[in-house]
C-alpha cells in the first residue's frame, strides 16, 4: 500500500476497542459505538452503512474494528488504486504541457 493508506488504517487502528461487533451472516457484520450508534459492514461487496469505505476505497473504522479479530490481510480490502503499483504506473508515462492556450480544449 501507498504511505497514505497505510497512515489512514493506523489512525482507524487506534479507535478499535470503541466498537462491538455482531456477525449477521458469513459475510454481514454490524458495528455498534457506545452509544448505540449501528452501521452494517457488508465484505462480500466492500460496503459500510457510513460509506467512507466505497468513497475513499480505504476501509473505515467500522470495517477495521471487524478486520482486526478476523485478522485477515488488509490490501484485500483496499481498493487497487491505493497499492504502490496502481501508482507507478499512473505516473509512469510522461505529461507533456501545452504551451499554447488556444491549445488546451
Amino acid at each position: 500500500l501507498v504511505p497514505r493508506a497505510i497512515t489512514h488504517i493506523e489512525k482507524m487502528l487506534k479507535k478499535y476497542g470503541q466498537y462491538m461487533v455482531e456477525g449477521t451472516t458469513d459475510k454481514c457484520f454490524v458495528a455498534i459505538f457506545g452509544s448505540g450508534q449501528k452501521w452494517k459492514v457488508n465484505f462480500e461487496k466492500l460496503e459500510c452503512q457510513c460509506r467512507e469505505w466505497q468513497l475513499i476505497g480505504l476501509p473505515c473504522v467500522h470495517t477495521v474494528c471487524i478486520l482486526i479479530p478476523m485478522r485477515h490481510p488488509w490490501i484485500e480490502y483496499c481498493s487497487e488504486y491505493h497499492t504502490v503499483a496502481k501508482y507507478v504506473a499512473t505516473y509512469n508515462l510522461p505529461i507533456h504541457a501545452i504551451d499554447d492556450p488556444s491549445e488546451w480544449g
